[in-house]
């Protein structure tokens, strides 16, 4: 764990709060967002950033709830005014328009979309802030681990080609012609929500604000309307 910790000193963290717990092994809603509530009411940031991946779009609404701010999802650009205030841009209306968003209330929390900063050149010789800190200990949160789904050799949010199908698929089978130009292309397949919801293909090959956020530099949509959600 000090290798990963050093990471994200080398790529620009200064200060990092560092919870070592079992409880806290396995991503659990309840005892990841109270410890987090519980050291963002100690160090009151101004601001407060989270990536929008499963984890930080799952903690998100929770820690802002029990904050009570506000939270602006799926950043793509951010701004500071004449005030100091920060300036959340996302896409609204089907990616029609780009709202600017102000936070009044503190922390100004937000949620960042995938790949759309530029990571940090690695420095080794950087040097930061490690800090331990006690975890509150959660006995019983209520989660329970019903189905562990393993998406095998699927890495849908890290590919640079995918060959994706939306409702203008006839059948399942269809699926199959898109793998092989997959397959071609050295790319993986991707999926709108409906046909994820029937059935068709996993989970884990779903594109879109409610799947997996991506950023491939080609990407073939077949027989999707184009909402950002399907």
């Amino acid at each position: 764990m000090k290798n990963e910790v050093n990471e994200l000193i080398y790529h620009g963290a200064d200060k990092i709060f560092f919870y070592d717990h079992p409880s806290l092994k396995e991503f659990d809603t309840i005892r990841y967002k109270q410890n987090i509530v519980n050291l963002v009411k100690e160090e009151k940031p101004e601001i407060f950033l989270l990536g929008a991946t499963h984890l930080g779009r799952s903690l998100g609404p929770r820690i802002a709830v029990a904050l009570k701010t506000g939270l602006t999802a799926d950043c793509i650009d951010l701004k500071v005014d004449e005030e100091g205030n920060l300036i959340q841009i996302r896409p609204a209306f089907s990616g029609n328009i780009l709202a600017h968003i102000k936070t009044k209330t503190r922390p100004q929390m937000y949620t960042v979309r995938y790949k759309v900063m530029e990571k940090r050149e690695r420095d080794p010789t950087r040097k930061g802030e490690i800090i331990m800190k006690d975890a509150e200990v959660i006995e019983n949160s209520g989660t329970k681990n019903l189905k562990k789904e393993k998406a095998g050799e699927v890495n849908i949010t890290g590919a640079d080609i995918i060959v994706s199908g939306g409702r203008g698929l006839k059948k399942p089978d269809d699926f199959k012609i898109l793998r092989e130009l997959a397959d071609i292309l050295g790319g993986v397949v991707g999926s709108s929500r409906p046909l994820v919801d029937e059935g068709w293909i996993g989970r884990e090959h779903q594109v879109g604000f409610s799947g997996n956020t991506v950023k491939p530099k080609l990407y073939f949509a077949c027989g999707i309307s184009g909402a950002p959600q399907t």
